[in-house]
């Protein structure tokens, strides 16, 4: 598709990441984009009046092996740029320089021709927020090192002076992180903004039911092409339409008023070119105003001395409204119902359940005994392994939980902690796990964190999915407590805490061998 669109493109800019080895002085590739630009595109700019020749070199000074800059060159041609991108190993010179890789392959993304589709109104996260910003949005090709060779050569699990140099130098100057983003490390972005138009502006037309349009297109370019809108009401699609636009300006007439409406523009060879990804139209705006009217003054005493601090105080002020906000507003009528079965949902699922607490024995009991068929439910889905976390974990516990485990097969791992289980207690449950290991199952095995205790919260962990649990195993339901599904990315992190705890002789000990120092003593 790059060769179709090339012509509309009339330069080419190149902004580089490199790191330049000490002794030999090879430049060696870290990251860059590979801007196309149309005639009328505003100039690239970096966004710091220091910069000079065309490139800055990272302040961090006494690196080990590296130094690294940031160089922005103009690419002699489009066709060269186009060459570079998809050959760098033969084709990647700055100012004659040689530039080398560390990787030795790249892998294509996409794998096809089509390039991936930025939006203009989505620029927060992902690819979009270390590529140039542009208003009409943007195709990216893009060329990964999936063998993450410079990330691996460059970036440590300890912080490192390069990794600081490397941070401060992409901060300071392309406006984003390169060691927070590390996935991009290594890689080779080509990206273009849409050819046919900088911007389009969209409004709502209530009489009739429709919308405005501006086209701002590029110099004496104007080619007719195919809006294809989407409106979607809640979860369900309520309009998927193709219009065919001849003019630079107009309306377009819709069968209702659009709620959450997504745009996406197709070329005259229906190839997409441009997407605004969903947006709702605003009718109205309702707003607080907070007025500070006071500061609060307070003075404590405490172990290490007097303290003071100021807390400021505002008041409220009538709410301003500006357009006619309606009472009803249909799209929240079949998610309001949606959200009160989606916590029934999440109850069923144990993705999260609410205990409200009680006051009488009665109610007590009764929800202290659902909890407890919850967290045996939850445990019951173990297939290889499963982690009980709780610093109190007593030896009634391991037989109300642990022993309750079905599969006879699956590995059990109890954390508690020496602060709150006495030796005492530590040979009771010694006792009692080794009632259970005697049988032809899996063993149990519990280990006891030393010292003060790092846990104070209490986990679940069932084979790579983590739950947390508001209060101690043997008084949940007793108060208004919850059980929560830690989400995956999150809950990776804690599992490897967990299992560093529960695995290193450093914070922690197993329990039969605290017992034993009860017999010797």
């Amino acid at each position: 598709m790059i060769e179709k669109l090339k012509k509309y493109y009339t330069k080419a800019i190149r902004t580089s990441l490199l790191a330049q080895d000490l002794i030999s002085k090879n430049w060696i590739h870290l990251f860059s984009v590979i801007e196309l630009q149309n005639e009328d595109e505003y100039p690239y700019s970096i966004p710091n009046d220091e910069w000079k020749k065309n490139f800055v070199r990272a302040k961090k000074s006494k690196l080990g092996d590296y130094n690294f800059y940031i160089v922005i060159d103009e690419i002699n041609s489009v066709d060269d740029a186009i060459s570079i991108f998809n050959a760098p190993f033969e084709n990647y010179k700055i100012n004659d320089e040689k530039i080398y890789f560390t990787n030795s392959s790249f892998i294509p993304e996409p794998t096809g021709k089509y390039p991936l589709i930025l939006s203009p109104n989505f620029h927060g996260d992902g690819l979009a927020s270390i590529l140039p910003k542009r208003k009409s949005g943007i195709l990216v090709w893009c060329q990964i090192d999936f063998e993450r060779r410079v990330e691996n050569q460059f970036i440590s699990s300890s912080i490192s002076k390069e990794m600081l140099a490397l941070q401060s130098l992409t901060l300071d100057w392309l406006g984003f992180d390169i060691v927070q983003k590390r996935e991009h490390l290594g890689n080779i972005y080509l990206s273009a903004p849409n050819p046919y138009f900088t911007d389009i502006d969209i409004s709502l037309s209530l009489n009739p039911v429709g919308i405005f349009y501006k086209i701002y297109q590029r110099k004496n370019l104007f080619e007719p092409m195919i809006f294809r809108i989407i409106d979607k009401h809640g979860d369900a699609i309520a309009l998927d339409k193709t219009f065919k636009i001849e003019n630079t300006i107009g309306l377009i007439e819709l069968p209702h008023e659009p709620n959450l409406f997504e745009l996406r523009v197709y070329n005259q060879d229906n190839d997409l070119i441009a997407v605004h990804e969903p947006a709702t139209f605003l009718k109205s705006i309702k707003f607080n105003t907070l007025i500070k009217n006071s500061d609060f003054h307070v003075k404590i005493e405490t172990e290490k001395g007097s303290e003071e601090f100021t807390i400021e105080k505002f008041s409220d002020v009538n709410p301003f409204s500006i357009g006619n906000s309606e009472k009803l507003n249909s799209e929240y009528y079949f998610k309001d119902a949606e959200n009160k079965r989606q916590h029934i949902r999440d109850e069923k699922s144990k993705e999260f359940i609410f205990y409200p607490g009680a006051k009488s024995d009665l109610e007590k009991n009764e929800l202290k005994e659902k909890a407890k068929f919850s967290i045996r439910e939850i445990l019951n889905n173990a297939k290889d392994s499963c982690y009980i976390c709780d610093p109190y974990f007593s030896e009634m516990d391991i037989i109300d939980y642990a022993f309750h485990i079905k599969n006879s097969n699956v590995q059990i791992n109890i954390l508690n902690s020496k602060q709150f289980i006495s030796k005492i207690k530590a040979k009771k449950i010694t006792e009692i796990i080794k009632n259970y290991n005697d049988k032809p199952f899996t063993d149990i095995v519990v280990r006891t964190l030393r010292g003060e205790s790092i846990m104070h919260d209490r986990f679940i962990v069932v084979d790579k999915y983590i739950w947390f649990i508001g209060s101690s195993f043997n008084e949940i339901g007793n108060r208004a407590t919850c059980i929560a599904k830690i989400p995956k990315a999150s809950g990776t992190l804690i599992i490897k805490e967990i299992e560093k705890w529960f695995h290193s002789e450093e914070y922690s000990q197993n329990i039969v061998d605290y017992a034993n120092e009860l017999t010797n003593e």
